[in-house]
């Protein structure tokens, strides 16, 4: 269960504090700085004032976990791409991600940075003068947390906006022009993020050794790992290339792909800088690759929060079925509401879900390239978590999966199995699922924490560092390292072989790398931002293209695919009962996929299998998979970062305008 709803609880109060003028000595009914700062209790009341802004409207409640930032890459695309902002077309004066109420995604990473500011002003200045030795470790802890936090919403707002304004110091209320700012070429915020990141390194600890109570051994509260991975994909962004306007100028509409750095050296030290805050992760921490990859997101989905159970480092903490709604935008349709067929009426059977009620649904805005489904080998365990092609759907013992122990069964029991998807653009991404989840689903917000950084990502980025720059240059360490470049690559591809089978050796290059990163992230929100730092978005998806005409030519009729189920009924809930009445007495899963032919099944002996058609020729159009402006893919490049929109432009003092023709 989560540790992290009274903290969260706290937040509607500490927003009121946070957001009060603590530097105005004239208002005597203020909140002052000294009874705020001087108390780390009440300094964790003004931190959670941080995070309560992660679940509003418009932001990582939605917004920024369901498709409007990171999706339509090469492997995934947002299904809900009537709108403009998943097609690269998204408009200054879009009103669904910003409006005149200020509850936007810029309006709440700025204020998240404001309200940062705040903290670390007020423990520089009260809270460290008058603390006691063990209040001054507690100030260490909430300070980094602070400037982790800072170094987050600002490294976010650089990955959405591209150039975007930096400001460390807290407003005081002397002048209106310090509660504006001016936008400033990312270089300088990567500056800032990578100085908060170190010092809040130095700062916090690691997860099981947290001195606040509250913050250890858990993935809700960042530690010393979290400091250094952010830091690390910083350093990557940094070092790699992005689209850049040719001049930072109001009404310029001109722009290039260049390196961020063109100092070779400087990316150099970058690189080397990666690889000591992974080595440094790895040392510590290398237990956190687990060996089950499905289990990674089962605990992800069923709220699990504890750090040493978790693969993942850091999430975005979300309040249990309160707000935040990663399931609902991420995992496969359903719906309950107007149950009128067996396969959507059965998603009231599974754990977790309240029985047919009418309030729960699924929005269901990622899918899956399935291409992506080839691009596995057989034996990579990943696979079948990432791509679910299927839907849940019950059926009588008879007329269900075609397994030998199911069909001795009589045909009065009712199964519950996830069948295949005929149409490929129904293809979900398997890593979020409501039977997964480890509390009761009755609406929109489930409350799922939202991902951010886990282990593999810390092998793969040191992997890659270790190579340098794109022309692949190696990069020696500034010391010696426990593992080399190879091998942490090795390290993520060894955990990805199924027990007892193994993957092909692969040299260490930026192709591989650029595969790897693919196969190992897809669905959680990284791929668009690879691609981007490595300056082939726009290749990648004209590429994905050309695949999918090229599948449809080949496979002209119909794809089969092989599907081997197991008995599993720990997803049914007791009593469970189909459209019609009938008891569900018993639940199957797949236990094994396999694609293109008849011989990569493996043994056959003993075994049936499922023939399964997927339609293929009649769902792979361009209007299905809107990867891009088919007319202008040009416009991948030019439209890579969001606008800062018109409404937060209003009121900016002048101080903030747009590029790339906007």
């Amino acid at each position: 269960m989560k540790r992290t709803n009274k903290f969260l609880i706290l937040a509607a109060i500490a927003s009121m504090l946070v957001g009060c003028n603590f530097f105005d000595s004239n208002s005597p009914s203020a909140v002052t700085p000294q009874d705020m700062f001087t108390s780390p209790a009440n300094t964790e009341l003004a931190i959670s004032g941080v995070y309560e802004l992660f679940g509003q409207d418009r932001g990582y409640r939605n917004r920024l976990t369901c498709g409007y930032a990171g999706l339509n890459t090469d492997i995934e695309y947002n299904r809900k791409s009537t709108k403009d902002y998943a097609i690269y077309q998204i408009k200054v004066t879009d009103t669904d991600l910003s409006n005149a109420k200020g509850n936007d995604a810029w309006g709440y990473l700025t204020s998240m940075i404001e309200r940062c500011n705040n903290i670390v002003d007020g423990i520089d200045a009260y809270g460290y003068p008058s603390a006691s030795p063990k209040d001054s470790l507690l100030f260490d802890y909430l300070k980094g947390e602070a400037l982790y936090l800072r170094a987050f919403a600002l490294l976010e707002m650089v990955k959405y906006w591209g150039d975007v304004p930096v400001k460390v110091k807290a407003y005081t209320g002397v002048s209106l022009k310090e509660a504006t700012s001016t936008k400033v070429d990312r270089n300088v915020a990567f500056e800032q993020i990578r100085s908060d990141l170190k010092a809040a390194a130095e700062l916090l600890e690691w997860s099981g050794a947290a001195q606040l109570p509250a913050a250890r051994a858990t993935v809700c509260r960042p530690s010393k790992a979290a400091a250094l991975g952010l830091l690390a994909r910083a350093d990557l962004m940094y070092a790699g290339k992005s689209v850049r306007p040719t001049s930072l100028e109001p009404g310029v509409s001109t722009y290039k792909i260049d390196w961020n750095i063109q100092d070779p050296q400087k990316r150099d030290s970058l690189y080397k800088e990666v690889m000591w805050a992974c080595d440094t992760v790895i040392r510590q921490e290398e237990s956190k690759l687990l060996s089950n990859y499905e289990q990674i997101f089962k605990y992800l989905c069923a709220d699990e929060t504890d750090y040493y159970k978790m693969e993942h480092i850091w999430v975005v903490p979300l309040v249990n079925g309160a707000r935040g709604q990663v399931i609902n935008y991420n995992c496969a349709k359903f719906n309950s509401k107007n149950a009128n067929s067996k396969g959507d009426f059965t998603m009231g059977i599974l754990l977790h879900n309240i029985e047919y009620s009418s309030t729960v649904s699924s929005n269901f805005a990622m899918s899956m390239v399935p291409t992506l489904l080839f691009d596995y080998e057989n034996g990579d365990q990943r696979r079948d978590v990432t791509v679910f092609p299927y839907k849940w759907q019950t059926a009588t013992a008879g007329s269900g999966p075609n397994h030998s122990s199911l069909d001795r069964k009589s045909k009065t029991q009712i199964c519950l199995y996830p069948k295949l998807q005929s149409d490929v653009s129904q293809w979900a991404c398997g890593k979020y699922r409501i039977e997964w989840m480890g509390h009761d689903n009755t609406g929109t917000d489930d409350g799922v924490d939202f991902p951010v950084i886990r282990m593999s990502d810390i092998f793969l980025m040191f992997a890659e560092a270790s190579i340098g720059s794109l022309d692949e240059t190696n990069v020696q360490p500034s010391a010696p390292t426990l593992y080399t470049g190879q091998e942490c690559f090795n390290k993520v591809r060894d955990r990805a072989a199924k027990d007892g089978q193994s993957l092909s050796a692969k040299e260490l290059t930026l192709a591989a790398i650029q595969e790897e990163r693919k196969l190992e992230f897809a669905g959680e929100y990284i791929r668009k931002w690879d691609l981007m730092r490595w300056g082939i978005l726009k290749e990648a998806l004209v590429a994905a293209h050309e695949r999918l005409e090229e599948l449809r030519e080949d496979y002209e009729n119909t794809y089969l695919l092989y599907v081997k189920y197991k008995e599993d009924k720990s997803y049914l809930q007791s009593g469970a009962h189909d459209f019609d009445g009938k008891e569900v007495v018993r639940g199957y899963v797949v236990d094994e996929v396999f694609n293109f032919n008849f011989d990569d099944r493996g043994s056959k002996s003993g075994e049936l299998w499922v023939n399964e058609k997927c339609k293929f020729a009649e769902k792979l159009s361009p209007a299905t998979y809107i990867l891009y402006d088919y007319d202008n893919p040009e416009s991948i490049n030019s439209h890579q970062y969001w606008p800062i929109f018109s409404t937060i432009l209003g009121a900016s003092n002048g101080e903030l305008f747009n590029n790339y023709g906007y």
